[in-house]
């Protein structure tokens, strides 16, 4: 097995020769398993930065003891239970979104840092887009995309995020849904 010499960074390596000694594994072991699994991860068409984004996700994820299903079969299963209790089922959605607001506020401090963090999760979520945008500094503006496959996912979904919303410390002004998409309107809560 050849050795070859690989510059890079001072801060990097420092950092990366700190993280090989808390696993207990010697630099050249360290750097052939990293450097072996960015490897793969790009010769399947990934990249590294999918590497960090995904674990993070999944990290998050792991914190709530998610379970993954297609969503067809969730969007089937929230259309009957609308059928028959409507209103439990947006009050679950609610308490859904007042649970992981506390979760989310760990790992996003301000509504801008969630936006941040939606884009990693549209990883493993369902949802294709989660833009937040300030036409001024007290209001903003929240587009979603692939929020549901049926207006009743979209609508339960809209219950999720207007949890979210408040519990960021705003005032919803104006919302509209249609199937896959919610725009809102909102504005910062005077203190």
């Amino acid at each position: 097995m050849a050795r070859v010499n690989i510059a890079v960074d001072e801060n990097v390596f420092n950092d990366f020769s700190y993280h090989a000694r808390r696993q207990n594994k010697t630099l050249y072991a360290f750097a052939n398993e990293s450097l072996s699994m960015v490897s793969k991860v790009c010769s399947e068409g990934g990249n590294p930065e999918e590497i960090y984004r995904i674990w993070k996700v999944a990290s998050i994820l792991r914190q709530v003891d998610v379970i993954t299903l297609p969503s067809d079969f969730v969007d089937e299963l929230i259309a009957m239970l609308y059928q028959q209790k409507k209103d439990e089922l947006f009050k679950m959605f609610a308490e859904l979104g007042q649970k992981m607001l506390v979760l989310l506020k760990i790992v996003a401090s301000d509504i801008d840092k969630l936006a941040e963090l939606a884009k990693d999760l549209t990883l493993l979520l369902p949802i294709k887009k989660f833009i937040v945008s300030h036409p001024d500094k007290n209001t903003l503006e929240i587009d979603v995309v692939g929020a549901g496959r049926r207006i009743e996912s979209t609508q339960c979904a809209y219950e999720f995020l207007k949890s979210i919303i408040v519990g960021y410390g705003y005032v919803i002004n104006k919302s509209e849904m249609s199937v896959g998409t919610i725009r809102v309107v909102a504005t910062k809560r005077s203190v």
